[in-house]
């Protein structure tokens, strides 16, 4: 539904040149030049009429951009794949359609109106016979053939996966139903590598690494920020004459990094066909969606496109619209059009991400109904557990049909969600402030100025700021002073009334005042010894996070080093060790004794921390782990979401161990009783909990109790971890 600044106007169908009767899907996408193959579901399970719905549906009908029907949808019996992550999908005859998993190297027929898999055909037994998870993102179809990509991006921790994941192949396809038959074509394995050297070597005329390739794809990096690398759409250009890599990060730009990416691959064929081992890169193409990339792109029958836009990380709570539908006439100088349809309000329910559209079997125009499928991967439908941990029988996914909207019309300004300084006392020295908006903000002409208490001014922020000093990321706008901040001293920030806009053009209000923004610097970062901190829960199976209790009170600015590598006894305690975890946890306030933090791992980018910030690689933890808390150290190559080396550590705090042994217990920690062990025989995804009194009234005793195993809860895998409330592992247990 629209807010009612979203108004309405004419929808006027966008030309392009011998538009082509064409019916193509995908997560990436579709294309084919062989007519509509496939028909969209009705709400009942009456067969649909081939003729296409009429370009103005009847009064007695929904009104464009609201929703017609919604399904879900249910693995083949006796798979051992997930289902849950429908990644892209492409319409069959009779009411049919294939649809990719990007958890499983699989491909599945379903019916369009619900219910489960009818065929199920492994591309790791047969055709390429791809042994390791391809991600499969994207798809499209020309004439009989498919064409189906990975994603080309790094894991979610940023560890490299390039042989795994840049795999182009190509299957034709025959039959419908359970009786669709898929005959291999070939594959073609060096699509990253080939897009990086294509970038690095300025190919494309714009300049030596216009879009950063080579950094976004190098190991350490997270494919979902958006300076990450992940092809996440495909479809075919007008004629066929090129398969289009729609990519969901990175985005274009520097200070601002707005635009979304398509990059035609023009001898598509010949490369899967083994005829061509070098890929043609035609020239770039860069849109507007609203600071998002692309999802999903597809042909209508008018030769038109319709891209699923969504942000290159996670959806956030902040933002109205995360996910929108745009029209786009396939010329790279033509504006897409951003319609009125509230995807976010479809997948309120359960979560997930469009990332599909089945088929367009119409024209890009109001009124015109579409299947979009969720990937619902990390959907808790029995509030506990992902759907893609839960086992494969149990696995699903959503499907929603709606009409096409008319454009969206944005005459609002961005509204401030959120800023993270505002009001706190004891902020660390090196700190930096990011403003979270409710839509993509970008760089007006005024300025944003840094005021100490008194008025006077620190140091001004506008457009040309250098990229390292202020950065924009869809809805966040992030400002990071040139010098430290003086300890123990008032701060404000103002803002211009033309200093922030919308992709629209619309101005942020501005903020005018000495508190709104206001906060104070800490006195200095509190020194810690063995004894101030307890680990008082720690999960191996999603979510996986772990959980202290500080026994000290701490300034902001305070830092632990946490990590799960493998430590060795002497010198050279973590001396080669680049996997798992390690990064820094910082107050970003004065934090009272008794204050329990905690932090969740399995996530892109820095960990998730409920209080206080991280910076460094994230990552799973398993069946034989210990996390270690450490007081001072080094950590080289550290930035967001990556770690290098441990180079030097300074006092440990604490340790939790699970499963079974890994690492060494150093002596400091085995003296004061601070290191928690929990572990199983044969070594198994270990879940512990400190489940006795949380009265911190006195600490003393409160330590005592978290240090007596007795007082603890653990289970063992199959068993999931225990639940995050407001990304808590007590966040249903405290006031």
């Amino acid at each position: 539904m629209n807010s009612p600044s979203q108004t309405r106007i004419p929808f006027k169908p966008m030309m392009l040149a011998g538009a082509l009767a064409l019916a193509l899907s995908a997560c990436g996408g579709g294309g084919g030049g062989s007519g509509p193959i496939g028909f969209l579901p009705p709400a009942s399970t009456t067969p649909p009429p081939a003729a296409q719905p009429p370009a103005q549906p009847p009064a007695a009908q929904p009104e464009p951009g609201q929703l017609v029907s919604k399904a879900r949808f249910t693995p083949n019996a006796g798979t051992t794949e997930g289902s849950s992550d429908a990644s892209t999908a492409i319409a069959l005859p009779d009411n049919f359609m294939i649809v990719a998993d990007d958890e499983a190297n699989v491909l599945r027929v379903y019916p369009r109106g619900g219910g489960a898999a009818v065929k199920e055909w492994s591309y790791e037994l047969d055709g390429p016979k791809l042994t390791k998870e391809l991600d499969l993102e994207a798809g499209t179809r020309v004439g009989d053939t498919l064409y189906f990509t990975g994603s080309n991006s790094n894991k979610k921790d940023g560890a490299d996966a390039a042989s795994d994941r840049s795999h182009l192949f190509a299957v034709r396809v025959s039959g419908t139903g359970a009786a669709t038959a898929f005959d291999y074509v070939g594959q073609f394995a060096l699509l990253e590598a080939q897009l990086v050297t294509w970038d690095s070597s300025n190919a494309h005329g714009l300049g030596a690494n216009r879009f950063g390739f080579a950094v976004s794809a190098a190991a350490g990096i997270a494919p979902e920020r958006v300076d990450g690398f992940s092809i996440e759409g495909m479809t075919s250009s007008p004629g066929d004459t090129a398969l289009w890599l729609g990519f969901r990060a990175p985005q274009t730009g520097t200070t601002v990094r707005s635009k979304a990416l398509i990059v035609p691959v023009q001898n598509y064929a010949a490369l899967v066909g083994g005829t061509a081992t070098q890929a043609t890169f035609g020239a770039p193409i860069e849109l507007e969606l609203g600071g998002r990339g692309i999802r999903s792109i597809d042909k209508g029958t008018d030769g038109n496109y319709l891209i699923v836009a969504g942000p290159a990380g996670a959806a956030s709570p902040d933002v109205d619209r995360n996910f929108a539908l745009f029209a786009w006439d396939g010329n790279p100088n033509s504006a897409p059009v951003e319609l009125s349809n509230d995807l976010d309000a479809l997948r309120k329910e359960t979560g997930g991400s469009f990332e599909s559209v089945v088929e367009v079997p119409g024209p890009v125009k109001a009124g015109t109904q579409v299947q979009l499928l969720l990937d619902n991967g990390d959907t808790k439908w029995d509030g506990t557990t992902a759907s893609k941990d839960l086992p494969p029988a149990d696995q699903k996914f959503d499907g929603f049909v709606v009409r096409l909207g008319s454009p969206l019309v944005d005459t609002t300004p961005p509204k401030l969600r959120k800023a993270s300084l505002a009001g706190l006392v004891g902020v660390n020295l090196d700190a930096s402030l990011t403003l979270a908006f409710n839509e993509a903000v970008r760089l007006g002409s005024g300025s944003i100025v840094l005021h100490k208490a008194d008025g006077s001014v620190v140091e001004t922020f506008h457009a040309n700021s250098p990229a390292a000093r202020m950065q924009v990321a869809f809805n966040k706008l992030k400002l990071v002073p040139t010098a430290p901040l003086a300890a123990s001293s008032g701060y404000y920030v103002t803002i211009d009334g033309n200093a922030i806009t919308d992709p629209a053009g619309n101005a942020f209000a501005g903020i005018n005042d000495a508190t709104t923004l206001s906060f104070t610097t800490t006195a200095g970062a509190t020194t810690l010894a063995t004894g101030d901190l307890l680990f008082m829960a720690a999960n191996a199976e999603a979510p996986d996070a772990y959980a202290f209790v500080l026994l000290k009170a701490v300034n902001g600015g305070t830092k632990v080093l946490f990590t799960d590598r493998d430590r060795k006894t002497g010198t050279n305690e973590f001396t080669g060790i680049t996997n798992e975890t390690a990064f820094f946890w910082t107050a970003d306030r004065n934090l009272p004794a008794g204050t329990i933090v905690t932090i969740q791992t399995d996530v892109t980018g820095n960990p998730i921390a409920d209080k206080g910030f991280t910076l460094g690689s994230p990552g799973g933890i398993g069946k034989s782990e210990t996390v270690y808390a450490i007081a001072g150290g080094t950590i080289a190559g550290l930035g967001d979401g990556v770690a290098g080396q441990i180079t030097a550590v300074g006092d440990y705090l604490a340790t939790i161990t699970l499963g079974g042994d890994a690492g060494s217990i150093p002596d400091a920690v085995t003296t004061a009783g601070t290191g928690m062990s929990f572990k199983v025989t044969p070594a198994n995804q270990t879940n512990a909990i400190y489940t006795g009194s949380l009265d911190r009234s006195d600490l003393a005793a409160f330590a005592a109790r978290v240090k007596d195993p007795a007082n603890w809860t653990v289970r063992y895998a199959p068993e999931v971890g225990w639940p995050l409330s407001n990304d808590s592992l007590f966040g249903d247990k405290l006031p």
